[in-house]
């Protein structure tokens, strides 16, 4: 135990002239019946109850003034993981049917529908065979939502947020290391698409441009992350341009923070031969296109993050205090309480 301000405990010496003083003087019970005095000499410690409840008061306000205190020291582990920010484009050309065979086919594989949009597993059907209401054929945002649920799984001890965008930027979730509430968002995903694109955002040529999607992860980094390693996943079907001086811009600050990009890309852009303005960002920051339905490209490109650098487990000492003072003042309290109680049943005689 410590105290806060011992120099109150200094006060314990006005002990030893009460006590003195107390021992000088006569006592007696008051009472209405004179019969009870000449029990006080048969028991004399009846005399000392005042005294010894003023010590005892006098004692625990000193000890609570003096602020005692219990020390106590927590060891306080904190990890500087990796800290992802999974940017998803949310604009109206995701909600456009899947046309790539093999992205369709993924997200029959994780809805249990084959690639056709058919169920499966004893879903109902016609007498011929057929879905008895065949389900909506699979979209791009369906195969972002499914992307990024796979990536979200295999994280372990590192902290995402998620954002979506159209043509400006929404919070949805910060960073946190809570994924299993990261993966209940995602069905935001899918459950609202409409409006333009907005990479490039805010575009100084065009008055009207809001915050865009990548300028909407690089503050979210900028006020949020401190870690060693940021990466920022984007979801998207690339259907959107960068302008030249926009692109110079993003990429210095990208560049400035140490945020890696890679591209998880849904739809056919990716495909068909073209580099889309996006593509040629991610790789020139050193990232890359992920496109997702393409099972070998999507566990390179996961082994690729995952051999990302951790930051190491760092366990700090801390120090406090449990504070004690409060009882003491509360039996002084209660000792003052008894004590005039007392006074009032023995008289002390000069």
């Amino acid at each position: 135990m410590s105290f806060g301000s011992p120099i109150y405990l200094a006060a314990l010496i006005a002990l030893a002239p009460m006590v003195w003083l107390a021992s000088r003087r006569r006592k007696s019970v008051g009472h209405s019946q004179v019969s009870l005095h000449k029990n006080v000499g048969s028991t004399p410690f009846v005399g000392w109850i005042p005294t010894v409840l003023l010590v005892l008061m006098w004692t625990a306000l000193c000890i609570g003034l003096a602020q005692p205190r219990l020390t106590q020291v927590t060891e306080k582990q904190t990890t500087q993981s990796r800290d992802f920010v999974v940017l998803v484009d949310v604009s109206g050309s995701m909600s456009s049917a899947l046309q790539d065979p093999a992205q369709q086919t993924f997200v029959g594989q994780q809805t249990g529908q084959n690639g056709t949009g058919a169920p499966v597993n004893g879903a109902p059907t016609t007498p011929d065979g057929q879905p008895a209401t065949p389900p909506p054929p699979p979209t791009r945002a369906n195969a972002a939502r499914q992307g990024v649920k796979i990536f979200i799984d295999a994280r372990t001890g590192d902290r995402v947020a998620l954002l979506l965008f159209d043509d400006e930027v929404y919070y949805v979730w910060p960073l946190t290391s809570d994924l299993k509430t990261i993966n209940r968002k995602l069905f935001l995903i899918d459950k609202y698409n409409g409006g333009g694109t907005n990479f490039d955002g805010p575009n100084p040529d065009n008055p009207w441009s809001k915050v865009g999607g990548i300028q909407g992860a690089i503050n979210h980094f900028k006020q949020l992350s401190d870690a060693k390693t940021k990466v920022l996943i984007m979801v998207t079907d690339g259907e959107d341009s960068i302008s030249p001086k926009r692109f110079a811009e993003l990429t210095a600050q990208m560049q400035q923070l140490g945020i890696k990009i890679y591209v998880l890309g849904v739809g056919e852009s990716w495909g068909n031969g073209s580099t889309p303005d996006l593509q040629r960002f991610a790789e020139g920051l050193g990232g890359k296109v992920i496109p997702v339905g393409n099972a070998q490209a999507m566990r390179d490109g996961f082994a690729t993050i995952d051999r990302l650098e951790k930051s190491t487990v760092e366990i700090d000492r801390v120090q406090g205090f449990r504070e004690l003072y409060q009882y003491f003042l509360y039996g002084a309290l209660v000792f003052a309480l008894l004590y005039k109680l007392s006074s009032a049943l023995v008289r002390e005689d000069e």
